[in-house]
């Protein structure tokens, strides 16, 4: 039953950190969507670009980063931060926001 309720509140704790989650659904309501024909962004300048799980500078992931000339699929735009897919070497999709501003238009369409 403890490890029930540590899990219950280890897991609110989460999902409501910082206002994350809230933060989100602001801003798919309110986001510009990105057309596909122009949707792949290449990373430009920063050694490491992190991503976030809202377009929020308080909802970043410490440890999930894309590197200079790494592409990444453009889905919306919102608060200076771009939804994104970006593919692993092995496949494994990664989703969220990063700045928009570390990142620059490569003239083409989906990477996949």
């Amino acid at each position: 039953m403890k490890s029930v309720l540590f899990l219950s509140l280890i897991a609110s704790s989460f999902l409501s950190w910082g206002g994350c989650g809230d933060k989100n659904k602001l801003a798919e309501q309110k986001q510009s969507i990105e057309p596909t024909a122009q949707s792949n962004y290449i990373v430009k300048y920063k050694p490491r670009v992190y991503f976030y799980s809202a377009p929020n500078e308080a909802c970043k992931i410490k440890d999930t980063f894309i590197i200079k000339g790494d592409v990444v699929s453009v889905y919306a735009q919102y608060n200076g931060f771009s939804s994104v897919m970006f593919f692993r070497k092995n496949g494994d999709a990664v989703i969220g926001w990063v700045r928009s501003d570390s990142i620059e238009p490569t003239g083409r369409g989906s990477v996949r």
